[in-house]
Order: C-alpha cells, then structure tokens, then sequence
C-alpha cells in the first residue's frame, strides 16, 4: 500500500529530526515538514494559514544558511561578521539595534547578510527583491499576519515557487526531505455496524 510506505518514511523522518546529530540534517526535515505542511493546508483551502508555514520556512532557510557560517540570527556574532569582510556600515547598522548585548535580526536582514557574505541565497534574494517584498507584503496583510486581508490560492502558489526554489538551493538533498515528509493520506471507509 502506498500509504503505508509513505507513513514508514514519515516515522523515518520524524526520526531523523529527533535523533539526528547533525543540526543541518534535522534543520533540512523540519523546513521540508514545514513545506509540506503548507501543501496540506492549502489543500485545504486554508491559505492564510499555508503562507504563514512557508513564511517560517522562507526564514528558516536563511537562518539554517547562517548557520554555516556560524551565525545565529538571535544573537549576531560581529567578529565572524569582520571576519567575512561584511561592510562597516552594515555591521555599524547593527551595532545600533543591540538590546541586552544582543543583535537579533530578522528575515530580510538575513539574506542581506548572506548576500554581504556573498553567498549563493543572498544573491537570490537580493536579484528578486521586489518579487519577494511583495509577496511578503501580502503575507503582512493577512489576518494571520498583521492585517485582515484574506490570501488566494494564487498569493499562495507564487509564495511556495519561491520558497521550494531557494530550499533547493540551500541543500541539493531537498527532493529526498521533502519527500520522506510527505503527509501519507488514507482513505477512509465508514463501517456501519448496525449492517
């Protein structure tokens, strides 16, 4: 049964995510289970609520990158941003939102520091700028965001091509994860017992 392979990968990525050693490896199932995630709400026509999941995942993305070069967007560490010759001016813009010691950034900091660290998910970001400041601007609007505005399943499928996109690009592995954490589906039969 096709379901029940699906369900036996699912436990196998569960697995992974919780026992992994490697922090990529159980970052790249959870971004994979997030997608996937979104798929299934918005095959339940809960797009609201699929944005959301792909905008976790969109920041995930950067932050797992980060990750590689030992930065963590909860707490920036400016000597490594030194020493990847990040501008002055960017880390002097840093500097100045600091509170309690720490530099917490957010989602479009994060590629731009990726990008300062000429790094392949920077580029992207920063060459479809504008696409992706509209369809985050949407996501803003919505009601799971900071607005009323209800999303379509159109403002959902730019949003996971985007996403799906720059999850390829960050791990070359990303078929198998998002595969293995597909939400196995099982029909359902109604026994009446009154028969």
């Amino acid at each position: 049964m096709k379901s029940e392979k699906e369900l036996k990968m699912n436990l196998k990525a569960l697995g992974n995510i919780v026992n992994s050693r490697s922090d990529n490896l159980k970052n790249c199932y959870i971004l994979a289970s997030l997608i996937n995630n979104s798929i299934r709400k918005a095959d339940e026509y809960k797009y609201d609520d699929a944005i959301a999941r792909l905008y976790r995942s969109f920041e995930l993305i950067a932050q797992i990158q980060l990750k590689k070069y030992m930065l963590n967007s909860s707490d920036i560490d400016i000597s490594i941003l030194k020493e990847n010759n990040v501008s002055q001016d960017i880390i002097d813009e840093l500097i100045k939102t600091a509170e309690d010691g720490k530099i917490r950034i957010g989602l479009i900091k994060d590629y731009q520091i990726l990008y300062e660290l000429d790094d392949d998910l920077g580029k992207y970001y920063i060459e479809n700028e504008n696409k992706i400041k509209n369809l985050t601007q949407k996501r803003n609007k919505s009601i799971l965001a900071h607005g009323l505005d209800s999303q379509t399943k159109e403002d959902y499928d730019k949003f996971l091509e985007l996403v799906v996109n720059l999850a390829h690009k960050l791990d070359r592995d990303m078929n198998k994860f998002l595969k293995e954490t597909k939400f196995a589906k099982f029909d359902l039969k109604i026994i009446d017992k009154k028969k």
